[in-house]
């Protein structure tokens, strides 16, 4: 097998996977049986008119997915602690990098936040210095750092990530049924059913980026939004979220009326 024809079929299967089209739904497109199309990906060599074909099932250009080639998710990878301080002290220039790594272009941040030419070349030629991005010709700039990042939510951009996600659920809640989706809600359950819970938002997440990024290698610029999901999820800490004081009128209450634990662990009534 020729290793080109691997590499197609390898760009084939993330596409079908990216668009949720099996090969039963493939198959149908195309007027052949789903043992062919297992065939066909089993063995990846077919002529180029049945490698159109399939393009042609899947909804996708074939010069599209030739492009996509050994553009599959990488791992992701991390910013020196150094430079996370000194972008720590500098929100702007931290969101005007999170957008470049997210596949803006400089005149699209440009045009989404208002700012002129003048500002966009200095913030770029800031990142240039942190050795972020590679300043071309006019406003073009090549991330440094290969993508996607993981960023330290536990280090000095905490309360800059605190602060977007906060901004952000705001706005979602002040925007439903136009804009944004929220929803939040606590529910009793057992652990077994929550962590099921959870690996099933993780494979949607998964999903998610997979389709973004099959989106961006395979649609204009113009043709992109960028779109932001923020996803928490754990045993509900009440008193933390919503604290319960003593009743107004219980003026010799020393703690709050609910059960407490003792150091042994065992559930307390409070005095």
């Amino acid at each position: 097998m020729h290793p080109m024809n691997s590499l197609i079929f390898e760009a084939l299967k993330r596409t079908l996977k990216a668009k949720g089209v099996t090969y039963r739904v493939l198959a149908e497109r195309m007027g052949v049986s789903e043992p062919t199309v297992k065939r066909i990906f089993h063995e990846r060599n077919c002529k180029l008119d049945r490698l159109v074909e399939i393009c042609a099932a899947a909804g996708v250009e074939l010069e599209n997915v030739l492009g996509s080639m050994n553009r599959g998710p990488g791992p992701a990878n991390h910013i020196a602690p150094d430079i996370e301080r000194k972008l720590a002290s500098r929100p702007a220039l931290l969101f005007i990098f999170v957008m470049l790594s997210e596949k803006f272009t400089p005149e699209g941040i440009m045009r989404s936040q208002g700012l002129s030419e003048a500002s966009m070349f200095l913030y770029l030629r800031d990142l240039e210095e942190l050795g972020l991005v590679a300043l071309g010709r006019g406003l073009s700039a090549r991330l440094l750092v290969e993508t996607p990042i993981q960023w330290n939510f536990e280090g000095p951009l905490r309360p800059l990530f605190e602060m977007t996600n906060k901004n952000f659920i705001g706005w979602a809640i002040t925007h439903l049924q136009r804009e944004a989706t929220f929803v939040s809600f606590s529910r009793r359950m057992r652990p077994e059913t929550a962590e099921m819970l959870r690996r099933e938002a993780e494979e949607l997440a998964d999903r998610a980026r997979l389709l973004a990024h099959h989106d961006q290698h395979t649609t204009p610029e113009d043709g992109l939004v960028g779109y932001k999901w923020t996803f928490a999820f754990g045993a509900t800490p009440f008193p933390a979220i919503m604290p319960v004081g003593p009743h107004p009128r219980d003026t010799g209450a020393s703690m709050p009326v609910r059960a407490a634990a003792d150091a042994s662990g065992r559930r307390t009534q409070p005095a």
